[in-house]
């Protein structure tokens, strides 16, 4: 299962976002079910960054969502990020940030 993050920093935050997702990297590597996890920037557009993460099982990367570790990855996305959109699963239909905070919500209620 692939997710992928592909964010435009917001005007004069490059360089934190960067540095923030860098420091997220070895967090999500140690997560149960990550084969491999990297960030690369756009030649076109050097403000857009994408992070990609391949998981073992879609229930590997719902668990990661619902995570604490996952909840700080979709704040920090949400605050030096002026747009971003996700991609899970390797057909690359691309949605908002919304999809998952939707699977953060739907497996919270499934927990309950």
């Amino acid at each position: 299962m692939k997710l992928t993050i592909e964010m435009k920093a917001n005007p004069g935050k490059f360089h934190e976002l960067h540095q923030t997702l860098e420091a997220f990297l070895p967090m999500i590597r140690e997560q149960k079910g990550c084969r491999d996890c990297r960030i690369s920037r756009d030649i076109e557009d050097g403000q857009v960054l994408t992070l990609a993460v391949d998981w073992d099982a879609r229930e590997d990367l719902e668990r990661y969502v619902r995570s604490e570790d996952g909840s700080a990855l979709l704040g920090a996305v949400e605050l030096l990020g002026e747009t971003s959109r996700v991609a899970i699963g390797r057909d690359l239909s691309w949605g908002g940030i919304e999809a998952l905070k939707r699977m953060r919500r739907k497996t919270e209620e499934t927990e309950r």
